[in-house]
């Protein structure tokens, strides 16, 4: 193995050159614009927060009796996308430890 230090000095990446602006360095920057704390959507999802808290339990119970399938679009809407829905999880055993779930359970009855 060659030591590191028996190679000489450690190269540096070149960096680019910086462009200057066309006004030359006495010409100040504007400041960005501070983004605002409150957007579009948080006001959107507050107004909808309020809206629920106030009328909410009664509309959902609306909306489930008079279009059922508005209802189950609103439910898989909320579900989060990668929701098992599996109901039988037997096809998840090998086919070993199913045999012996199957015997333990026809012993015991």
């Amino acid at each position: 193995m060659v030591d590191e230090a028996a190679r000489g000095p450690a190269r540096r990446k070149a960096r680019p050159a910086r462009r200057k602006s066309a006004g030359g360095a006495s010409v100040a920057q504007e400041p960005r614009p501070k983004r605002t704390k409150k957007t579009l959507g948080d006001d959107f999802l507050a107004a909808v927060r309020a809206d629920f808290r106030a009328h909410g339990a009664g509309v959902i119970a609306e909306v489930r009796a008079g279009k059922p399938d508005q209802y189950l679009k609103i439910v898989l809407s909320v579900l989060p996308k990668d929701f098992d829905v599996a109901i039988n999880h037997l096809d998840a055993l090998s086919d070993i430890l199913f045999e012996v779930i199957v015997r333990k359970f026809r012993a015991n009855s």
